[in-house]
């Protein structure tokens, strides 16, 4: 028996040039685990992965029947608008195979009762944690020929039982290394799962069913380091866990073991985790073991915003976070929430004074991120069902599973919206110089960004629609210029050579 796992097309487009992800970075390594639990039930393997592919439909089925699968499983991530090439693809392997389709992953389980609705080609969704329902699906296919309506299995006709959880993740095999990872220098790793937080925002408890985390044996991460270093050279080492560090002393030594594993490899690492549950001493003695970087969710400035959002830290936490890790040496990388759908424009200049008396608004690059983002609304999350309710989702009828929302304050709506194009202007104007090697005065730039962003909060509290748009056009010409023209001798500037 064969199983074909397929990366359903996700180009990029313009609306989403700058937004963070569409799927949490567990995401990574979930075909990898599909095809070790395939394997491990005596199944064949395929995977393809059209994922940053332009071809067309009939050429991503023709080379899904060649590949002759008794199964076809569509790691299907949000398609940012090509959901109905994914579906023509699906039509064609229905006319020309008699083998079930299925989908798996966050956007499957999150949208999954409209999924199989909008796409009639689906046979069957593995919702939520899949590994234990994949696993148990795969011999009783084997034996009847047809999916069994299992813990954990979605059919087109017939209720749904959710699967409980796995309770020891120690037992799960080794994922494969598959797809677009394989070129990076960094291995992506899972050292646990879920989260205990519960922001409003976020997709991951919704995906497990709970706000719990589960995390794995130190020894059980060493084995598979083992196994999956001998088949790349990597540098680093990313762990993709929502939260890599628990609280309480057994989790600040857990992580200290898993660090030192790390160095006992030779090997740097990152990791994400938030900023309540980290000291000077932790930090400090993760950098001698080799930590290089660290990713914060702050998400905003404004302790009001925070509360709400459910993030469940104050902007003093965070203050004392960013301090430690700078003490640390470790890179700061961060998550940020510039336009939640209830800020007040005085909850964005408060962001933005938070932000620069941290000297996070220092690097263009940075700056364009963190003053721009807001938050991304799909199909089955928590805030999908709250703004419907409320009568402020946006609708879009080439984004079938994703939305936008009416802000509660139509102004912070218009500088989103400005913020929005100037940020697509800007990493536009990046690409194009890194085509050419060209050369720009980064400060600037930056500089520029800066104070579009404090004098389109100012505009839209006080000048007509039309001046707003006045203003943007400004903003955008001036920008577009700054990305053009080559620096003069002696500026502080920055020389695109290729893409990041």
């Amino acid at each position: 028996m064969k199983i074909v796992i397929v990366e359903n097309p996700r180009p990029l487009t313009v609306e989403h040039y700058n937004d963070v992800a569409n799927a949490p970075l567990s995401a990574s390594l979930n075909s990898g685990y599909a095809l070790a639990v395939a394997r491990r039930a005596g199944w064949d393997t395929v995977h393809l992965d059209f994922s940053s592919e332009a071809a067309d439909a009939a050429t991503m089925a023709a080379r899904i029947l060649a590949n002759a699968g008794d199964i076809v499983l569509l790691h299907w991530v949000y398609s940012w608008g090509f959901e109905q090439e994914v579906c023509a693809v699906m039509a064609l392997l229905r006319r020309e195979s008699p083998a079930p389709i299925g989908a798996f992953g966050l956007f499957p389980t999150l949208s999954r009762s409209r999924l199989l609705q909008y796409a009639p080609q689906l046979d069957f969704i593995l919702a939520g944690e899949f590994e234990g329902t994949l696993g148990e699906l795969l011999p009783a296919f084997g034996e009847t020929r047809a999916i069994a309506a299992l813990p954990g299995v979605l059919l087109r006709h017939g209720g749904f039982v959710p699967r409980p959880l796995l309770a020891d993740l120690d037992l799960l095999p080794i994922p494969d290394d598959v797809g677009a990872n394989c070129g990076y220098p960094s291995l992506n790793i899972a050292a646990s799962r879920g989260c205990f937080g519960a922001c409003s925002f976020c997709f991951i408890h919704r995906y497990y069913g709970c706000s719990r985390r589960r995390a794995r044996d130190p020894a059980s991460l060493e084995m598979e380091l083992a196994a999956r270093l001998t088949r790349r050279g990597i540098k680093s080492l990313y762990f993709i866990d929502p939260t890599f560090i628990g609280h309480g002393k057994e989790e600040r030594e857990r992580a200290l073991e898993i660090g030192r594993l790390a160095q006992g490899l030779g090997l740097t690492f990152g990791f994400e985790a938030r900023v309540d549950t980290i000291d000077e001493t932790l930090m400090a003695a993760l950098a001698q073991n080799g930590a290089a970087s660290v990713f914060f969710g702050i998400e905003s400035g404004c302790d009001a915003v925070l509360e709400r959002i459910g993030k469940r830290i104050s902007t003093d936490q965070i203050r004392r976070g960013v301090r430690i890790v700078r003490e640390s040496g470790l890179q700061l990388n961060l998550g940020f929430i510039m336009f939640e759908p209830d800020a007040t424009l005085t909850e964005l200049v408060e962001n933005y004074n938070f932000l620069e008396s941290l000297k996070l608004l220092d690097e263009h690059e940075l700056t364009a991120n963190l003053l721009y983002h807001n938050q991304i609304v799909l199909q089955g999350s928590g805030a999908w069902e709250r703004f419907e309710k409320e009568g402020r989702l946006l609708l879009d009828e080439r984004l079938p599973f994703e939305a936008r929302y009416r802000f509660r304050d139509d102004r912070v709506g218009l500088v989103c919206a400005a913020m929005g194009r100037l940020s697509s202007e800007y990493f536009s104007g990046l690409d194009a110089l890194r085509k050419t090697a060209g050369c720009f005065n980064t400060d600037d730039v930056n500089a520029l960004l800066k104070e579009a962003f404090l004098a389109l909060c100012s505009g839209a509290g006080n000048l007509p629609r039309q001046n707003m748009t006045a203003l943007e056009e400004s903003y955008q010409h001036q920008l577009r210029t700054m990305l053009s023209t080559q620096t003069v001798p002696g500026s502080r500037k920055s020389c695109c050579s290729g893409r990041s």
